[in-house]
């Protein structure tokens, strides 16, 4: 549903009809383009080639048994680097010193003495020594902390639910506080990169807490909502606040001279496009083919692929409640079919079942399994 890296797309292969448009597609891959899972007969999953995935239905898809992925990390190097690109713009006032030697006269005689004159007005500041507040250490938040360090730059960080695998991989002298109040008081500047969820980090740098940030910048190249724009213009109209770097606009951030509003380029590399694209891609084919589940964003991880010997593969999606297991097991129990292998996994709201036999499976089991109460959807893969 948007122009996807053909680094990706190769990877579907001969057996696969891929396509701009199609009526009853098995799979939809996506970047920014607005999915709605409803408008879709038969959809089996959606990949988000990119972190974010509030432009697809994840309720909706999750009642319907629409498998959701994202790629998270495959971008994550591309952003962290334009986070400190603009930051280093920003404090260097590198846009406007170019654009204000762009409009000089050409046919100033005198052009490099008003240069070296005009120079002056952009005297910056250096980010050495300075203080980057992290909130998120994610892979893209880990990565900002590691090449603010590369900088020479105090970093002090937070995440309500630490990744011990990214933990593992932050610089050992990243301070890591245990509350976003710690970050926002001792930071020169500060940058978020969490998840939006509704009612969870919307808002989460508000007029409450941001009263203890004596800074001078806030950047937000995660997502919109995440920090209170109303919050923002009260800062800057009280000059508590020289800069707000972001990517998500709104009509009034336009007319703001203190608030800089890029174009969302954090993934806009090829590079980053590629990783995304692959990534998507590879977690489309294992689902489809083999009922894998890695990177989703509304199914639990279940990373197993069938032995040789198995016929069938059969994918059972429930709501989670207790015995579906048994329930699922006496199905085949009572069809004299004996269970090669059942692997299940539970995330509080889907429960994901696969079950490999060594032999076909009729109609007769999947029908009897849709009827049990609380499946939400069932599906056999032959191999």
């Amino acid at each position: 549903m948007n122009n996807i890296s053909q680094k990706g797309l190769g990877l579907f292969g001969k057996d696969y009809e891929v396509s701009e448009s199609m009526e009853s597609p098995d799979a939809i891959l996506v970047r920014s383009a607005q999915v709605d899972t409803d408008s879709f007969d038969g959809l089996l999953a959606v990949a988000r080639a990119g972190a974010g995935v509030n432009n697809i239905t994840i309720d909706k898809a999750s009642s319907k048994g629409i498998c959701v992925f994202n790629t998270p990390g495959a971008n994550a190097n591309a952003v962290a680097e334009l986070v400190m690109t603009i930051l280093g713009m920003e404090v260097r006032h590198v846009a406007e010193a170019e654009a204000w030697v762009k409009a000089l006269d050409p046919n100033d005689p005198a052009l490099d003495k008003t240069i070296e004159k005009g120079k002056k007005m952009f005297s910056g500041t250096e980010l050495s020594g300075k203080t980057l507040g992290v909130i998120g250490l994610g892979k893209i938040g880990v990565l900002v902390s590691n090449y603010a360090r590369w900088k020479n730059m105090n970093v002090v960080a937070y995440d309500p639910y630490p990744s011990a695998a990214n933990m593992h991989k932050l610089s050992n002298v990243v301070t890591v506080v245990k509350t976003i109040d710690e970050v926002i008081a001792k930071s020169d500047f500060l940058t978020v990169h969490v998840p939006f969820i509704k009612g969870v980090t919307e808002n989460m740098l508000n007029e409450k807490n941001l009263a203890a940030f004596k800074g001078s910048i806030i950047m937000n190249f995660a997502r919109g909502g995440i920090v209170n724009m109303d919050t923002v213009y009260k800062m800057i109209d009280e000059n508590r606040l020289s800069a707000y770097l972001t990517d998500f606009a709104d009509a009034k951030s336009l007319q703001n001279p203190k608030i800089k509003v890029f174009p969302h380029l954090g993934a806009s590399t090829e590079e980053a496009e590629e990783n995304c694209a692959v990534m998507a891609v590879e977690e489309l084919k294992d689902y489809l083919e083999f009922g894998v589940v890695r990177n989703s964003v509304n199914f639990p991880p279940l990373d197993s692929f069938p032995h040789a010997e198995v016929k069938s593969r059969v994918v059972v999606i429930n709501q989670d409640v207790p015995n579906m297991i048994a329930e699922i097991t006496k199905v085949f129990g009572a069809a004299n079919i004996n269970i090669a292998s059942f692997s299940n996994k539970s995330n509080g709201k889907i429960g994901y079942n696969l079950i490999d036999v060594e032999s076909s499976v009729d109609d007769s089991i999947i029908d009897a399994l849709k009827k049990l109460d609380k499946v939400i959807r069932v599906r056999v893969i032959h191999f």
